[in-house]
C-alpha cells in the first residue's frame, strides 16, 4: 500500500537542492538502483556513507515526504522507488531556480552552464531539436 506524501503530485514535488551529502547519495544511490528496502539502499550506498539502519531510512523517509521518493509497505519492510528520474529532478531543479532570475540573468548562467559541456554539446544540440520536433510540452 503506497503511503501518502506531501507532495500529492509531481508538480507539487520539492526539487530545492538536496539536503547535504546523504542524501544527495541517497537519491544517487536510489536512481541506480530502482528502488529498494531500508537494507537494500545502505547496501548500495558506497562504504563512507553506509550509516545505521535508522539514520538511512530517516534520510529515505524525508525524501518522501518531499515527494522525491515513493513509499510502498511489503510485509513489515517498505519499499522506496523514485518517483523522478534524476534528469527530470536536475531540469526541475535549474527552471526552478532560473524561474525567479531576470531575462539577463538566465542568459548568462545558460550560457555558461552550456559553455561548460563541451562533451555533451552534439547531445545536447540533438536533444533540443528533438525537443522541438514535440512540440510545447
Amino acid at each position: 500500500m503506497t503511503q501518502p506524501s506531501t507532495a500529492d503530485t509531481l508538480g507539487q514535488m520539492d526539487v530545492t537542492p538536496l539536503q547535504g551529502e546523504l542524501q544527495a547519495e541517497v537519491m544517487a544511490t536510489m536512481w541506480r538502483i530502482g528502488d529498494g528496502t531500508v537494507e537494500d539502499v545502505r547496501r548500495a550506498l558506497p562504504k563512507r556513507y553506509n550509516g545505521a539502519y535508522t539514520t538511512i531510512q530517516t534520510v529515505l523517509n524525508r525524501l518522501a515526504e518531499r515527494g522525491l521518493l515513493e513509499r510502498t509497505r511489503e510485509g513489515k519492510s517498505i519499499r522506496y522507488t523514485p518517483r523522478v528520474t534524476e534528469a527530470e529532478f536536475v531540469r526541475r531543479s535549474i527552471e526552478q531556480t532560473l524561474a525567479s532570475a531576470s531575462r539577463d540573468a538566465r542568459t548568462a548562467a545558460l550560457a555558461q552552464l552550456i559553455g561548460g559541456l563541451d562533451d555533451e554539446l552534439a547531445d545536447l544540440q540533438r536533444l533540443a531539436a528533438e525537443a522541438d520536433q514535440r512540440g510545447p510540452r
